[in-house]
């Protein structure tokens, strides 16, 4: 059978321009086999930068801070934030914040429920006192986002604090960059530093170290103890009983300036440091009282 076939082949002839021809109509076949499976190797490969480059940059965005939330009720606590809103660090200004954070992960949440997690436990562990104040500031290059950050989270807290009857308020405000980084420079959240610098203005021997551990709450009494301290002297220059409409001084610049002279450097001082005495005695016994209770 075999000998049969190859004999039939045999009689087959073809002349020199058919088999030119048909040369080169397989070249011509192979080559764009070659040229296709170029191209589709190309296009796979460029395929494949595509993707690589939009992973590369959606984890760079996924990973890299754009937004800093900073809470302080005394215990105080920086959460940093990607462009998504996603918590990527939490991490404390104090014992207090450690304490929080100790039992509690707040990574990979959204900016609202972080600060609703960490709100309700300080609400549970009774760190929010009757009429005390939490402060919750925002940083961020985003204006647009920062606007919508601020309504969220005010409502937020709003809400919490209503649905636990509490009857502290919520100061949910934006800082600068600046503002923050002179807050970090001293270890203190951007409102509690804020809080400290108002206080300087009226009593220039009050220090970011001795105040850090008081709360806002404590600190801006603070300031209104030394505010109400000057009104009375000026009260006291002004030879009558009546008073000011609106907190208002009657007398000069100068004579107000006198006025607050009467009260010497080393007197301030001398009360400067009872006030923080005071608060930090108090503050040991409630510790101690809580110790050993």
């Amino acid at each position: 059978m075999e000998s049969k076939l190859r004999g039939t082949f045999d009689k087959i002839h073809a002349d020199a321009a058919l088999k030119e021809r048909t040369a080169e109509y397989l070249r011509g076949e192979i080559g764009k086999r070659r040229r296709t499976s170029w191209m589709g190797r190309q296009r796979f490969a460029a395929a494949c930068a595509c993707l690589a480059l939009l992973l590369f940059a959606g984890g760079f965005a996924c990973f890299t801070p754009s937004a800093y939330v900073d809470m302080d009720v005394n215990p105080s606590i920086a959460l940093s934030l990607n462009r998504f809103g996603f918590v990527l660090e939490a991490s404390p200004y104090n014992d207090d914040g450690a304490a929080i954070l100790e039992n509690m992960d707040v990574r990979h949440k959204s900016c609202e429920q972080a600060v609703e997690l960490l709100l309700t436990e300080m609400l549970r562990q009774g760190y929010v006192k009757e009429d005390g104040l939490v402060s919750v500031t925002i940083q961020t290059e985003n204006n647009s986002a920062q606007e919508k950050m601020l309504g969220k989270i005010r409502a937020s807290v709003d809400t919490l604090l209503d649905s636990h009857h509490s009857t502290a308020s919520a100061d949910v405000f934006a800082v600068s960059e600046e503002v923050r980084d002179c807050a970090h420079d001293h270890n203190l959240s951007p409102a509690k530093y804020l809080a400290i610098t108002q206080l300087q203005e009226v009593d220039p021997s009050a220090s970011y170290d001795r105040c850090a551990e008081h709360s806002i709450s404590e600190i801006k009494e603070l300031t209104k103890e030394h505010c109400g301290g000057h009104h009375e002297e000026g009260d006291g220059g002004n030879g009558s009983g009546e008073e000011t409409r609106s907190g208002e001084d009657t007398g000069t610049g100068e004579e107000h300036g006198a006025r607050n002279e009467n009260k010497t450097g080393e007197e301030t001082a001398g009360d400067t440091k009872d006030g923080y005495e005071n608060r930090e005695e108090h503050h040991d016994h409630k510790e101690k009282k809580e110790h050993h209770e």
